[in-house]
């Protein structure tokens, strides 16, 4: 058997591969001594070879011997932080630094208008926002109820909802629905792209012409502004319903008073 044939032999039985170069060097140089020596009391070179290569041992034998001595765990931990260094990466570039960093999105313009922008994330916030532009008086407030799941996308209510009447006397009921969903490969859910419609407790009907969306544009989690145009002022129970092929998802609001309060 050659030098290095039995050096492939030895350092093949090791767990820990980043050794082996090593191991292989020190082997091949302790042959190689030995070979010199008996080339030097006259033996021809391959029988010196493979003299040496046969006082050695059995590779296998010595192969597991020398394992042992060697632990694979710190070649196992390298390959463990190396892969999550990868997946960080991945991370980082589907979901932005702006979201790894916890900003979620944080001052975006809303998709369908570009006036609008987000002062932060926060439900209450938004909200309190929204009173104030185009001069809109809050005319009542109340609890929205429901949500559910669109295919991966977990949709739910945030924050109550507004009802609103502007200078002209048209009035709105605008309210956030907050969809996540925990694969950072998918785009955001754009609730326009739903099917949309709403009924009343006084048996009104509204339809999608009558809605009105915008997103803040999260990846993993996005708001999503709902605004329904001319609810009847006096209804005490509007419900709303996305509908897509994958499910449907059905909000509810009270709104606290009203003109038959």
């Amino acid at each position: 058997m050659y030098r290095h044939q039995f050096c492939e032999l030895v350092t093949g039985q090791l767990r820990c591969k980043w050794e082996a170069p090593s191991v292989r060097q020190e082997l091949s140089d302790h042959i190689q001594d030995h070979q010199a020596a008996l080339m030097a009391e006259g033996m021809d070179r391959d029988q010196a070879e493979e003299a040496a290569v046969a006082a050695m041992g059995d590779p296998e034998e010595l192969g597991k011997a020398l394992d042992a001595l060697h632990s694979p765990w710190p070649w196992r931990i390298y390959h463990a932080a190396r892969t999550a260094a990868f997946v960080l990466l991945v991370l980082a570039f589907f979901l932005g630094f702006d979201v790894l960093l916890g900003n979620g999105g944080s001052g975006a313009v809303f998709w369908g208008d570009a006036g609008y922008t987000l002062p932060e994330q926060d439900p209450q916030s938004l909200l309190e926002y929204y009173s104030f532009i185009d001069s809109d008086t809050v005319q009542t407030t109340g609890p929205v109820t429901g949500g559910g799941d669109i295919g991966p996308y977990r949709l739910s209510p945030a924050g109550e909802a507004l009802f609103l009447t502007q200078e002209n006397g048209e009035t709105q009921l605008a309210f956030l629905v907050s969809t996540f969903h925990p694969q950072p490969w998918l785009e955001s859910l754009k609730l326009y792209d739903l099917a949309c419609s709403a009924s009343d407790d006084l048996g009104n009907q509204y339809g999608s012409d009558q809605f009105y969306f915008m997103n803040t544009g999260g990846r993993l989690r996005d708001l999503c502004w709902i605004l329904l145009y001319d609810p009847d002022p006096a209804a005490r129970r509007f419900t709303f319903t996305l509908d897509t092929d994958r499910g449907s998802v059905t909000f509810t609001i009270a709104p606290e008073g009203g003109e038959n309060a």
